[in-house]
């Protein structure tokens, strides 16, 4: 497959499907970015909306935004590792389609992650940053994402520990060249493009880099592919109800990691119960 070269050292990649209606907002907050240095690259999986021929249209009034046409993919995993697949950077960002970013987002990524290249010379990097949870209107429901999702970064650095959570969120990553070097394309074990590109990251002796900054409108409107969930107030009757889907959603993140060499089950378990243990003692 022949690669588009990025002109700009950053690429965003933007999956869309049926995305119109919060669509303008995103693309604008982009326009906004204090940061000039990126190209965004779209690739819309089939819409029905007019979310083809709105992305259309910017492309004909900004330079630095390019519509890609090509086969569906059939799901935003695939449309956003196919986009990865197809430009050549030095660095990646990926863009939901019904966000919206802060003004420095570019900025404050790309500046922390040569700070760590910098540091760790030629290693696959990933860096992510915190999120404001919003409603539909933007309206902030809960400031942290991480907070609301029991998230602490600190206890996920390394391929044995991210049994517990995947960590990274896509729309608040940035990956270097070296992170996409040692990304497998296709995933066909991958539950979600973010949680496969860190999987690859870590199992090759890569580093995922935490950024404590919100960065990101993080827009909850029902309709989302991946939601936040308040895991602080699930009640028992909750987990119980649900405890069926809990297990397997953990079944898939373990098959997912066991096709990179992860190990055992027993292991993966154990090192989710170390997690939650480290946190039980954070609060306590």
């Amino acid at each position: 497959m022949n690669q588009i070269k990025s002109p700009t050292p950053i690429a965003i990649l933007l999956a869309t499907y049926n995305g119109k209606q919060y669509l303008c907002e995103q693309i604008e907050s982009l326009l906004r970015q204090t940061s000039k240095d990126w190209t965004l690259y779209i690739h819309d999986d089939g819409s029905t909306d007019g979310t083809s021929e709105l992305l259309h249209d910017y492309a004909l009034r900004y330079q630095n935004i390019v519509v890609l046409d090509y086969e569906s993919q059939h799901g935003a995993k695939d449309n956003f590792l196919s986009l990865l697949q197809r430009v050549d950077a030095e660095y990646y960002m990926f863009c939901d389609q019904d966000d919206v970013w802060i003004p420095e987002k570019v900025a404050l990524s790309i500046n922390e992650i040569k700070l760590q290249e910098k540091a760790y010379a030629n290693t696959p990097l990933i860096v992510y940053t915190d999120l404001h949870v919003a409603d539909a209107q933007l309206n902030i429901t809960h400031p942290s994402f991480w907070k609301e999702i029991c998230l602490h970064p600190e206890f996920v650095t390394s391929f044995d520990e991210i049994a517990a959570s995947t960590a990274a969120t896509g729309c608040a990553m940035i990956l270097n060249s070296l992170a996409k070097a040692v990304t497998i394309i296709p995933a066909p074990k991958a539950t979600m493009h973010d949680a496969w590109i860190t999987a690859c990251v870590l199992s090759k002796g890569g580093r995922i880099c935490p950024l404590h900054r919100q960065t990101v409108y993080y827009r909850q409107h029902g309709d989302n592919c991946v939601g936040a969930e308040d895991l602080n107030h699930l009640s028992l009757t909750y987990r119980i109800k649900n405890l069926r889907e809990m297990q397997l959603k953990n079944w898939r993140n373990y098959q997912m990691l066991r096709s990179l060499g992860y190990g055992s089950l027993l292991k993966f378990m154990r090192y989710k119960l170390l997690y939650n243990k480290r946190i039980s003692r954070k609060k306590a």
